[in-house]
């Protein structure tokens, strides 16, 4: 709760520095364990293209999500 607050109570220039940061500390522990082991310089950014993928191929085959199981009599 009080992360939130925090976090609701920046302005919008520190919200972006934030984002940046956040992102820099993600490249460099990324960067630091890929050091350590070559594989993961590979497979993280295979494993986040295919997910970035699904999620469009998803969105753009039902976009509203008006196919939802839950909706259809017959499914039980």
């Amino acid at each position: 709760m009080m992360v939130r607050e925090l976090y609701e109570s920046l302005r919008p220039k520190e919200v972006r520095m934030f984002h940046w940061s956040a992102a820099a500390t993600v490249a460099a522990l990324w960067f630091s364990l890929a050091w350590r082991d070559a594989w993961v310089l590979l497979l993280v950014p295979m494993i986040a293209g295919w997910f970035v993928f699904l999620v469009r191929r998803n969105r753009r085959l039902d976009p509203l999500g008006h196919d939802d199981a839950d909706d259809d009599p017959d499914f039980f």
